[in-house]
């Protein structure tokens, strides 16, 4: 039996993870120092479509073959989880040269805390991750033109949403829908690197993130974060609204998401340069 050492507050998620914890503790017995829970169930503002991100750290050098496996079997776990989950895997070693501030912020929920035990990772370092990571999700996650020279363009100029609702969603009954999850994770992305990037700021959570925006953003896109995580997640809990009017709000949302993105396509072209 899988003992947790903190919970999601939720009984649904709580099931998983031990479920997930129980096949790695069998496949890889006495490798796996600890589980740690991030996102928004560490965090503490899970909502009902919140989804669990779990990094499982092994102990001292993962060889290629465990690495392997052990992606696989996190991938098929997805598969059957009741709630979405993604799985990612790390070791010790690759630890050691510094971790990011959300393992820092991390919950562990099985095995050892050794999060004090490493570094955070330098600033630059973090900037870097984060500008790469955030100009790379927009770009692949809406399937656009690799090409920087291309004028950036909505994902799907005649979409209602403009193509920002390409993601599906699990629900608790199975069936799958239309969200906004890509679109609250790559504004999000985009508003971290930029933090990092001009505020020299290094924040792990979607709370933290969306409170120092205004720091370092122009008044517009400090309102438009504020209006996709108010209301697309914490209102619409991701989904797509119902009533005209909520789809007419959401609609507008999405429009002036491209403006946001082009100006972050600038700075970033202006940080490789």
């Amino acid at each position: 039996m899988i003992v947790l050492s903190d919970t999601t507050g939720s009984e649904r998620a709580d099931t998983v993870l031990r479920g997930v914890i129980g096949i790695y503790e069998a496949v890889f017995p006495g490798r796996v120092r600890g589980y740690y829970l991030e996102g928004s169930y560490a965090d503490g503002i899970g909502i009902v479509t919140s989804d669990i991100d779990l990094e499982i750290v092994f102990k001292d050098d993962l060889q290629d073959d465990e690495r392997g496996k052990a992606q696989q079997i996190g991938e098929s776990c997805a598969l059957l989880s009741a709630v979405e989950l993604d799985c990612s895997v790390a070791d010790e070693k690759e630890l050691s040269g510094g971790v990011v501030p959300i393992f820092k912020k991390s919950v562990p929920v099985y095995g050892e805390d050794i999060r004090d035990k490493f570094p955070l990772i330098a600033l630059d370092k973090w900037t870097s991750n984060r500008m790469h990571a955030a100009y790379w999700l927009a770009i692949n996650i809406y399937h656009r033109p690799e090409n920087m020279l291309s004028p950036l363009a909505y994902p799907d100029p005649t979409g209602e949403f403009y193509g920002y609702d390409n993601r599906k969603l699990r629900l608790p009954d199975g069936n799958e829908v239309d969200c906004t999850r890509n679109l609250v994770r790559t504004t999000g992305w985009i508003a971290s690197a930029l933090l990092a990037y001009k505020a020299g700021k290094m924040l792990a959570t979607k709370r933290e993130c969306f409170q120092s925006y205004h720091e370092c953003l122009e008044p517009e896109d400090a309102q438009l974060l504020r209006d996709i995580y108010e209301q697309c997640r914490q209102q619409w809990n991701y989904l797509i609204p119902e009533s005209a009017e909520d789809r007419e709000k959401l609609r507008g949302i999405c429009a002036r998401t491209l403006a946001f993105e082009k100006r972050f396509l600038e700075v970033y072209k202006q940080f490789i340069s």
